[in-house]
């Protein structure tokens, strides 16, 4: 594991631990707003790239995505936000691209409804992807990784007092990757 990667773990365990501070803070003030949620969904990305695996191969691609989150409401407008994300393999002829990653941000809501609130994310994105272009004697595998900005927009509703429905639309940046996602989430209140 490279130090870039081992340092962008670092960080993302950091905040982490500094979520998780909020939680008996955040269990005992349900009342107002704020509380812990749980989630996953599954989304469907395009991935575009002009410069990975090679400068000569041009992906472009849509897979399916899996994600799960984990956030903690600290007001009814605020929430600090993790995710892991699963972006699926894209493919062009004999060349792939596989890549995951981490999320730490936050989520900013409008309450304009009791059942429905449309929201604003932003954060940055921890990733790593492993490539292959060429067969047989002339494989090549490449991987990289990298701490980039993301961001997105979204409704959710309200289902049940515990259950909440979310589509979104989020954009990760990877170096000169740009990935774009649309997805459902299901989220559990606690």
């Amino acid at each position: 594991m490279n130090a870039r990667r081992t340092s962008s773990l670092t960080a993302l365990g950091l905040g982490l631990c500094g979520m998780a501070m909020f939680i008996p803070a955040t269990a005992s003030a349900q009342g107002d707003g704020s509380g812990i949620y749980l989630g996953g969904g599954i989304g469907y990305n395009r991935i575009d790239s002009q410069d990975f695996p090679s400068n000569d191969d041009d992906i472009e691609d849509s897979r399916v995505s899996y994600k799960g989150m984990a956030g903690i409401r600290l007001s009814e407008l605020l929430a600090i936000e993790g995710q892991y994300i699963d972006f699926g393999t894209a493919e062009d002829g004999n060349n792939n691209v596989k890549a995951d990653g981490w999320t730490a941000g936050a989520v900013l809501t409008l309450p304009v409804s009791p059942g429905i609130r449309p929201y604003a994310k932003a954060g940055a994105l921890f990733w790593e992807a492993d490539g292959k272009s060429g067969s047989g004697l002339s494989l090549v595998r490449d991987s990289a990784d990298g701490t980039d900005f993301t961001y997105g927009v979204g409704v959710s509703f309200r289902l049940a007092p515990a259950l909440e429905l979310r589509t979104e639309y989020e954009r990760f940046e990877m170096s000169d990757v740009d990935v774009d996602m649309a997805s459902a989430n299901l989220l559990f209140n606690f």
